[in-house]
């Protein structure tokens, strides 16, 4: 499961670096899907109830409809390519790096034994901290929606360290709560995706 949860932390990070919106829409999907592969390797009894809702969670709605849904708003708003999720200066990217250890420290420290378990918390545990970090740093509603998001599926990673399966109704209320969520996000950025561009975006996408 090692390569899997390096897949999930890639997914966190490298939007970070990639200052284009497109880039952040895949990780999203991309994250789910690996997710879905958690779940299958765990070996996860599929039959059940609450698997299926589960499975259909990860790879339906936050794998394909969560970006898919986001992507048709954002062209239909003719959004520019550039969009910076975390402030492009020194401060911001030591403060990331120096959240990073501070996960892969509490994940040592939850799970002393080390191993995927360690690991499992840390990469959930930076996903967490990675996705506050964009929350508290931007002002559009974009980055907003997708710092939002990313804290979503840092808080599903770490559901799934235990090894088992929610009850049926709790799955079924998580899913229907990102499902309003997202409903949610999409009025704001329909009403506000454009009022809130920083001065550098909003010039490239004047310039195209």
């Amino acid at each position: 499961m090692t390569y899997l949860l390096v897949a999930f932390l890639l997914a966190t990070v490298v939007p970070l670096l990639v200052a284009a919106w497109r880039t952040s829409l895949v990780a999203l999907g991309v994250q789910g899907l690996v997710m879905a592969a958690i779940v299958l390797e765990h070996g996860w009894p599929p039959h059940t109830a609450s698997g299926w809702v589960l499975l259909l969670d990860l790879l339906v709605l936050r794998s394909y409809l969560v970006p898919r849904y986001l992507y048709g708003i954002l062209r239909s708003q003719h959004a520019a390519r550039r969009s910076d999720f975390l402030p492009v200066n020194l401060l911001s990217w030591t403060l990331a790096g120096a959240l990073m250890v501070v996960a892969f420290h509490f994940g040592e420290a939850v799970c002393p034994e080390g191993g995927d378990a360690a690991l499992h918390v840390s990469v959930a545990s930076a996903a967490l901290l990675l996705g506050l970090l964009v929350l508290a740093t931007q002002h559009r509603v974009f980055a907003q929606v997708v710092g939002a998001l990313r804290i979503e599926n840092a808080i599903a990673l770490f559901e799934l360290a235990g090894g088992h399966t929610l009850p049926l109704p709790v799955q079924l209320g998580v899913t229907g709560v990102l499902v309003l969520s997202l409903l949610t996000f999409g009025a704001f950025m329909r009403r506000l995706g454009g009022a809130l561009e920083s001065p550098a975006a909003a010039a490239e996408g004047n310039g195209r």
